[in-house]
């Protein structure tokens, strides 16, 4: 069974639900996740599809069925060394199984509720008998009680359910794509994403049962070098996203994160290659990055 990220997932198959939490803009882990709710459509009580509630921290099975994200953390300052398929501060997945009959195409929304602050460590619950010393931490072991509801928290994401289906083509139209650059100058220190867009052609014109059923299970890679032509980055994966603002035509672009650190201070230049789900792809001119 395929697993699909948050902007194509398909009926059947599982989709990907990743989120982080902040806390001062810090990525940090809160004291705990209670539940996550699916809803189709809109967020209301009847539009309900699934629910998954935690188990307390007390419990040595928590977070499931939620994941903790572990992943490749770069070396950094003062000779701190690189770690692999390390624990990802704030950030988890929810790995959802969307059913066979899902209502689809259609958007989806995860509501992720949790306690930010453990409340055995807050003044107004000193000598909760619930909060108990567990390998000498306090745990508080009714997350349920009507006394804590005022500290839970509640966060939306959402996500898009695509019906699993079967697509014809008579082979006499193509898909042609277009590539729109967002992103040219970079400065260090940053790590900031390099954003493409991509639009089918003609923009105003296309033809959207031909186009529109399979832009979302497009995928890239981009290849970065010096204008001397010394390959930087080789054909690594890119991810699918949203741009920001009304874009009705071409809302989709492809993210690639840049570490400017990676850089010399220079010009480069990139190309971002597309495979199509038929196997064909489609490649985009030279564009220009420079870092400062």
């Amino acid at each position: 069974m395929a697993v699909y990220p948050r902007i194509s997932a398909r009926r059947n198959n599982v989709v990907e639900l990743d989120v982080t939490f902040f806390r001062g803009g810090v990525p940090t882990d809160p004291y705990a996740i209670r539940s996550v709710s699916i809803y189709k459509t809109q967020v209301l009580p009847h539009n309900l599809v699934a629910q998954f509630i935690l188990l307390s921290p007390c419990d040595g099975s928590y977070p499931s069925p939620v994941e903790k994200a572990t992943g490749d953390i770069p070396a950094g300052d003062c000779g701190t060394e690189a770690q692999e398929g390390a624990l990802i501060p704030g950030k988890f997945v929810l790995n959802w199984e969307v059913p066979s009959d899902a209502q689809a195409p259609d958007v989806y929304f995860d509501v992720w509720s949790y306690y930010p602050t453990n409340p055995c460590l807050l003044a107004e619950f000193e000598g909760d008998t619930d909060c108990v010393l567990e390998d000498g931490v306090y745990c508080h072991q009714n997350l349920d009680s009507e006394d804590l509801a005022g500290l839970l928290l509640q966060n939306c994401g959402k996500f898009w359910v695509y019906p699993d289906n079967w697509v014809v083509s008579d082979n006499l139209s193509s898909i042609r794509i277009g590539f729109e650059p967002m992103d040219q100058k970079f400065r260090q220190p940053e790590v900031r994403p390099l954003e493409v867009g991509i639009m089918p052609l003609p923009l105003y014109d296309y033809d959207f049962n031909l186009n529109v059923p399979v832009i979302p299970f497009f995928t890239a890679t981009i290849t970065i070098e010096t204008m001397s032509k010394e390959v930087l980055v080789d054909a690594v994966q890119m991810e699918m996203g949203i741009r920001q603002g009304s874009y009705r035509s071409n809302p989709f672009v492809f993210r690639y994160m840049v570490n400017t650190s990676s850089f010399l201070i220079g010009t480069y230049k990139y190309r971002v290659t597309i495979t199509l789900p038929d196997g064909t792809t489609r490649a985009s001119k030279d564009f220009i990055m420079t870092v400062s």
